[in-house]
């Protein structure tokens, strides 16, 4: 800029000062842009809770198709009772039920977030699943997703799942964000253009057409030496939230968990997202081998500042959430923090020292 002293009726020393002050604020300007962002990491690090799955069936649709108000309502009221600062659960629901019987379905699904909303407990709803175990809980498979995309409009039998649990339990009013998948990459995938990463991109979409303001995210590994970082690489241009699953496996040593954990936590940063881990606390039907995995992996993620909802509440016949089982004659782990008659598990209060 070219300051002109004589039209001006300014001397050299008094143009020199406004030179050098326009010099300055464009230099600020420059400065703060060039400047990190502040992360935005710990924005759910108030979360407490839990995944949740009735204690009455091991598939969505006999979870669904038969739900138990009277029940879902006494356990609820259960984890209150053990974990008085918890505020957020996740519910898987269930595509499998919906196609089985939506009418059925959508009752149960609206009456089971009008109770935790009457708990003033808020909801992380899992809309699809691609976690496969035994006995399965009925996750996508790549086969399912490719008739799906072949319908008219694309992937119409799981838009139509997914626009009416949304009109079912959004009246509820405690939606806390909403997880368009559970592990989705679990059987494959992580490529660009993949039919996973396409459907996940499709919901997301439809999840936004439907409510613009509810926060989106993916339940996914996110921790390297359990499927990430390039998990959360993949999902970044269309989640509002990241959903992180790092849990400490057994084969690897705790000092090197903890490595990968801080190289996860340093990558969200970057990312500059906020994150809470919506599964943790490895499973075992050692009692006090299993509080040593929560007392580890809480301790990293309440000094990350990310808030956690370990996997699970509650005894269930789901896979994961029983000790074994007599008659079946293969390796099972237990994940559950309640036992099947209401006790809680032998040292798992250990989860209050965390809410403090």
């Amino acid at each position: 800029m070219k300051i002109n002293c004589t039209s001006t009726n300014l001397n050299r020393r008094e143009a020199l000062k406004i030179g050098a002050g326009i010099i300055a604020t464009a230099a600020g300007r420059a400065a703060a842009q060039n400047e990190p962002k502040a992360s935005r990491l710990r924005e759910y690090s108030w979360v407490r809770g839990f995944n949740y799955q009735p204690s009455w069936g091991s598939h969505g649709i006999t979870i669904w198709n038969d739900f138990r108000e009277a029940t879902f309502a006494k356990e609820l009221d259960l984890g209150l009772k053990h974990f008085p600062k918890i505020n957020t659960l996740r519910i898987w629901f269930s595509y499998d039920a919906h196609v089985a019987d939506p009418k059925r379905f959508l009752a149960a699904a609206k009456r089971a977030a009008e109770l935790l909303a009457e708990r003033k407990l808020k909801m992380i709803p899992v809309i699809f699943n691609g976690w496969r175990s035994l006995v399965d809980f009925g996750g996508f498979t790549r086969e399912q997703l490719n008739q799906s995309l072949r319908n008219k409009p694309v992937f119409g039998s799981h838009r139509q799942y997914l626009r009416e649990l949304m009109e079912a339990i959004r009246p509820a009013g405690n939606l806390l964000m909403v997880d368009i998948s559970n592990e989705p990459f679990n059987g494959g995938g992580k490529e660009k253009g993949s039919i996973e990463l396409r459907f996940l991109e499709a919901m997301a979409q439809q999840i936004r057409e439907l409510d613009s303001k509810t926060p989106i995210s993916i339940g996914t590994q996110g921790c390297p030496g359990v499927g990430g970082p390039e998990d959360l690489n993949l999902i970044d241009s269309f989640v509002d939230v990241h959903a992180v699953h790092p849990y400490w496996i057994p084969n690897i040593p705790a000092d090197k968990h903890a490595e990968n954990f801080a190289k996860m936590v340093e990558h969200l940063k970057r990312l500059g997202k906020p994150a809470i881990a919506t599964e943790c606390c490895w499973g075992t039907n050692s009692d006090e081998t299993r509080v040593k995995y929560i007392r580890h992996e809480l301790g990293l993620l309440k000094q990350a500042g990310i808030g956690f909802l370990p996997h699970a509440l509650h005894h269930s016949p789901v896979a994961d959430l029983h000790r074994p089982v007599p008659g079946r004659k293969w390796q099972t782990m237990y994940m559950a923090f309640i036992e099947p008659e209401g006790s809680i598990r032998p040292g798992h209060e250990v989860y209050n020292e965390f809410c403090q």
